[in-house]
């Protein structure tokens, strides 16, 4: 843990997911603004009462529930590869190919910025296999869970069964068999509306939407240089998200499948707005903005069984209704292989080296130490002065620090005591004002990367003092 993560985003939904009370407060360190009025993502409420059955830190249990969200399309790939494809090798291979889907270029780019939108991707995919198989309660459940993680979530869903139902009507497919498909969709467009009409409503600034998509002015809009400068770059750096896109174009045109396509077709609306958004990380479709696409790049899976299920009712049986899968099987595969390409030019706030950091996280105790470390600062800080303390510390412990007291939120004021990890992500700012203001006493916390820097001597009866030892200047 020489790095932790960012305050905000990564500390911040860690206290949510943890610490949420019915009014979701944000931390001490963030204001306490209530965060219903930034998203209506009910489903940290149900996490902390999860989190309450678990001996974990904060860090560790956030960690859990992202890993978690990041296995679900995978767990949705090996659900819908059971469901009636027949794959050579059987259970093995279908697990190989979910494992390599849950872990696809579009999934490590959301991974090297965790957010929770990931879990709307991972529902919305179990909720279609449900639906596709009419398991409905199952189905309503993971509706329910997709709603329940962000506002816009409905949206997400009506686009996917609008096109699906346009499709299932093109084929012929009646109304009334298309009942379950139109109240899922209608209850997503219903609840998603009337979510943003309500946070409009209660919202204390400028809205999500605003700040992120619309702007606060029209001068705040991007120019169509950078507009046209963001779509040209799609291939180059977001090559993970455009050829999937391209080998599905092909597949379906070569089975003369429109299923196949029902997800890109779906989210062409939203690259769209991204493209326009007032956001350079949501224009250029970053991180987890891309998560829509992780539905998109699954669906052709089900597009098979849809187009197989067309094919058997009308006796016009394709070669896949024989069972020779493996054509479309290797057409799949191909889309998660191309998916890694560009892997070099994702967005890395947090410089993660894949697979090197995933296959060597921090032992459990140097974790246990640096959360130690971090709440015995916590209680020392009256003992220290003026104290300082970089984004990836507070994150952490953000409740235990106020905004004045983190370099984000820093005032004019001198600071007698500069804390900060070794390479947090302030770490740069933080020793220059360290350096700024003389304080030339440095100390570390063995087994951590917990640095401190600060103009007088630490020694009892300062709670830290005994977990410290000197350290060099600048460490």
């Amino acid at each position: 843990m020489s790095k932790a993560a960012f305050c905000w985003n990564a500390g911040l939904l860690a206290f949510l997911a943890s610490h949420s009370d019915p009014r979701l407060l944000a931390p001490k360190s963030l204001g306490y603004a209530n965060y219903f009025t930034t998203h209506v993502a009910a489903i940290f409420l149900f996490t902390s009462l999860i989190r309450r059955a678990f001996s974990l830190s904060d860090a560790q249990f956030f960690a859990g529930f992202i890993g978690l969200c990041q296995a679900l399309p995978g767990l949705g790939a090996f659900w819908a590869l059971r469901s009636g494809w027949r794959v050579p090798g059987g259970i093995v291979v279908a697990a190989v190919i979910a494992i390599a889907f849950s872990f696809n270029g579009l999934s490590l780019a959301i991974a090297r910025y965790p957010h929770f939108e990931i879990l709307i991707a991972g529902s919305i995919i179990l909720f279609a296999v449900a639906l596709v198989r009419r398991r409905l309660i199952v189905a309503a459940i993971c509706l329910v869970v997709a709603l329940a993680t962000r506002e816009d979530a409905g949206f997400d869903l009506f686009a996917v069964l609008a096109v699906l139902i346009a499709v299932n009507r093109c084929y012929g497919v009646p109304w009334r068999a298309q009942r379950p498909e139109i109240a899922f969709a209608l209850v997503g467009l219903l609840y998603s509306s009337a979510a943003l009409v309500v946070l409009s409503l209660v919202a204390t600034g400028p809205s999500a939407l605003v700040r992120v998509y619309l702007g606060e002015s029209l001068s705040a809009r991007p120019p169509l240089s950078e507009i046209l400068g963001r779509f040209a770059g799609l291939p180059i750096y977001r090559a993970y998200l455009v050829l999937p896109a391209i080998v599905a174009a092909i597949w379906a045109i070569r089975t003369r499948n429109p299923y196949l396509l029902v997800g890109y077709v779906a989210f062409l609306p939203w690259g769209l707005v991204h493209l326009l958004a007032q956001s350079d990380m949501a224009g250029t479709l970053s991180s987890y903005y891309a998560y829509p696409y992780l539905i998109a790049s699954f669906w052709p899976l089900l597009g098979v069984l849809l187009d197989r299920r067309r094919g058997d009712a009308t006796g016009d049986a394709t070669g896949d209704a024989t069972g020779r899968d493996t054509g479309p099987l290797l057409a799949f595969c191909a889309m998660i292989a191309v998916s890694f390409a560009g892997l070099a030019r994702q967005h890395n706030p947090g410089q993660f080296e894949l697979p090197r950091d995933f296959l060597s996280p921090p032992s459990l105790a140097r974790q246990a130490d640096t959360d130690r470390a971090v709440a015995v600062l916590a209680r020392s800080r009256p003992l220290l002065g003026s104290v300082l303390v970089d984004g990836s510390v507070v994150a952490l412990a953000p409740d235990d620090f106020t905004s004045r007291e983190t370099v984000m939120g820093r005032g004019t004021d001198r600071p007698d005591t500069v804390v900060y990890f070794v390479r947090g992500y302030e770490s740069h700012t933080a020793r220059g004002i360290a350096a700024a203001a003389g304080l030339n006493r440095h100390y570390r916390v063995p087994g951590t990367s917990l640095r401190i820097a600060t103009d007088h001597p630490i020694v009892a009866p300062v709670p830290i003092a005994a977990l410290l030892v000197p350290a060099a200047g600048g460490d």
